[in-house]
């Protein structure tokens, strides 16, 4: 087999399997197809509504769950694709679920309002490409420039009648073309209409092909023309057919191609006034007005996207009053979660060339935790932001009770305060750890080090933040106290003590089914069963306060959260899911803390001081250095370190141990 038979195999198992097939037909044959299948027919919000719901859904957790989003759940459809915007999403599904419904709503211009980076342009690029994907049908009038809806073809009078007959809505009138082909080749001398004759054929929505998918930017005012929305006059054809004859006239514009599908208005607010007078008609009619034809009718969702600063200056001038009544808006800020976050720069870094550098443990972490503590708003219920970051993120943190009223308190507050609509773009981070990346090639690997540095660096290549804003930017940075850097080395002395305790995770289930065992007996106010002396004593009162301080659990609440444990215990068995030694964020603090005690003394004495050469103390650093890199043969090493990462690791947090 030659290689040239191998390409050609590759390509031929590449093709998407259930190509739809080029149709054409006539109305009537069409009206059988919708009598069959409605969804073919439906409006353009509906048509985009139903392919993402075709992905399916499924359910978040309660604490996601704030006031007014009690029905919150995920669109498959933009998995791996977006991160941390499940709020802003479930905003413009509600938004086209009514306008699939034929509701005024669905004639408003939804515009994504947020900071720059937020994922406006990305949601809207993935909609696009959900669309060109879709395998519903598409059936247009063959030749339209407007790729028509054949039902159009359908006389007003007649519409009650087959509304009925075929379960659908039928709205609009046909283009300019379509009328004067209906006119002069489906019409008999008599004057009688036969429009069930004409001939329609199937076509694919594609932006690369300007079908069903139209994209405008506004650029200069002074050069860029309307007609970039609606078309223009065809010059060479005007001396042969005149100006006002269809055929005299490009109906090549961007809402003229974005018929039966979406139009994306880039930057809406940054387009001269002009150019927003066509969308008043557009938004309250679905009609547009070409220059020497009729209104035609548009059946399109107007997906626009704008920046806090020119929305407010949009919003505070009243002679903007008719396009106010005639947007619905949406706020797109950043994510605030440093899971989702992470999510972001993985996807970012994956599409690049340094998709192979090794990325240490906590590298992207510590960034992703920089930039949801930038966005953040103080708040009344924690004394501060690090402490809320963490609580955002599931994580456990002194002297807080993880109710789910006040997490979900806390979110509605931060909403109030405009929480995410400012801060550190994740832009601005993967353009700084792209340059770190690219300074570690020769060694193939970046740690949280490196990046701090690098985040800190980039504030001299980037513009638009205040001096101010620098400041404190950098202070939640490199800070002594509650600040990034502070965080990361209580990470770092973290894992070098798993990386000295020997069979960690046996230990740490060991000493979890321990106090579970006693908290169970605690609640019930029964005994313990002791295996080996076959005797019943008392729950182990000193086992599970020794466990509970360590975690702030003040001893008048000790039943409360030990209940709160089975109540946790009992969701988890609801969603088939089972309960272990990390299920429950609270209690696997407070057992890492009771594990890491007993071994504080010996990793100081084998770090701290870089001059002991004795072979106890250089065995303990060749056993943790092997546990912190990959090793087929010891099962209980770690999956993320690197030799060169991991020496640093270790060499870091001798340093803090000397220091301390």
């Amino acid at each position: 087999m030659t290689d040239l038979t191998k390409l050609r195999e590759i390509i031929e198992r590449q093709r998407p399997a259930g190509i739809i097939e080029h149709w054409e037909g006539t109305a009537i044959d069409y009206l059988y197809m919708v009598k069959k299948k409605p969804e073919i027919a439906r409006f353009s919000p509906g048509r985009i509504y139903n392919m993402i719901m075709s992905y399916g859904t499924e359910p978040v957790p309660d604490e996601f769950k704030t006031r007014n989003y009690e029905d919150l759940v995920r669109y498959k459809f933009f998995d791996g694709k977006i991160f941390g915007t499940l709020e802003p999403i479930h905003d413009m599904m509600r938004f086209l679920n009514a306008a699939a419904k034929r509701t005024e709503t669905g004639k408003r211009i939804l515009m994504m309002v947020g900071p720059v980076a937020s994922g406006k342009s990305t949601i809207t690029h993935w909609i696009k490409k959900g669309l060109e994907r879709d395998p519903t049908l598409a059936v247009s009038i063959k030749e339209c420039p407007f790729q028509e809806d054949p039902l159009s073809l359908i006389p007003e009078w007649d519409r009650p009648m087959w509304q009925e007959e075929l379960g659908v809505k039928i709205e609009g009138t046909i283009c300019p073309v379509c009328q004067y082909n209906l006119d002069n080749n489906y019409t008999n001398e008599d004057g009688t209409v036969r429009w069930e004759d004409v001939e329609l054929e199937t076509f694919k929505f594609s932006e690369q092909r300007r079908k069903g998918i139209g994209t405008f930017q506004p650029s200069d005012p002074k050069s860029q023309d309307i007609s970039e929305l609606i078309g223009s006059i065809n010059m060479s054809k005007i001396s042969r057919f005149g100006a006002s004859h269809p055929k005299a006239y490009q109906f090549d514009g961007e809402l003229n191609v974005g018929n039966r599908g979406m139009v994306e208005y880039i930057e809406i607010l940054k387009a001269d006034i002009k150019f927003h007078h066509v969308l008043i008609t557009l938004t309250q009619e679905q009609v547009i007005k070409s220059p020497r034809f009729p209104q035609i009718y548009i059946d399109t969702l107007l997906l626009s996207h704008t920046n806090q600063t020119e929305f407010d200056e949009f919003k505070s001038k009243k002679k903007n009053e008719a396009l106010h009544d005639r947007m619905y808006k949406i706020d797109w800020p950043y994510n605030v979660r440093v899971e989702d976050e992470i999510e972001i720069y993985k996807k970012l870094i994956a599409e690049s060339d340094f998709s192979g550098v090794h990325i240490a443990p906590n590298t992207l972490r510590i960034a992703a935790m920089w930039t949801v503590l930038s966005r953040l708003k103080p708040s009344a219920k924690v004394d501060n932001i690090v402490k809320k970051m963490k609580i955002y993120n599931d994580e456990m943190v002194d002297d807080f009770k993880r109710e789910e009223f006040d997490v979900k308190a806390m979110k509605q507050e931060g909403k109030n305060q405009g929480e995410g609509m400012s801060g550190i773009s994740p832009r601005y981070v993967i353009n700084a750890l792209n340059v770190a990346l690219g300074s570690k090639e020769a060694k193939n690997c970046i740690n949280p080090i490196d990046a701090i540095r690098a985040l800190r660096n980039h504030f001299a290549h980037h513009i638009g933040i205040t001096d101010e804003d620098q400041v404190k930017y950098e202070n939640m940075l490199t800070g002594e106290k509650d600040s990034v850097s502070a965080e990361y080395k209580e990470l770092a002395k973290k894992e070098i003590n798993i990386a000295f305790l020997h069979a960690y995770e046996e230990q740490a289930n060991a000493l979890f089914d321990n106090y579970m065992r006693n908290a169970e007996a605690f609640c019930k106010k029964e005994k313990v069963h002791d295996s080996i002396t076959d005797e019943y004593a008392d729950p182990d009162e000193q086992l599970m306060r020794s466990i509970e301080e360590l975690i702030n659990i003040p001893l008048n609440a000790k039943s409360e959260f030990r209940n709160g444990i089975f109540v946790h215990q009992s969701s988890c068995l609801k969603r088939n899911e089972e309960f272990m030694f990390r299920s429950y964020p609270p209690l696997k603090e407070g057992v890492e803390k009771k594990l890491m005690m007993d071994l504080k003394n010996v990793v100081s004495l084998t770090l701290a001081d870089p001059s002991k050469t004795d072979k106890k103390t250089a065995k303990r650093r060749h056993e943790a250095l092997e546990r912190l890199v990959p090793n087929p043969d010891n099962p209980k090493s770690h999956t993320e370190f690197c030799n060169h990462c991991a020496n640093n690791l270790l060499a870091f947090v001798g340093e803090i141990l000397r220091r301390e």
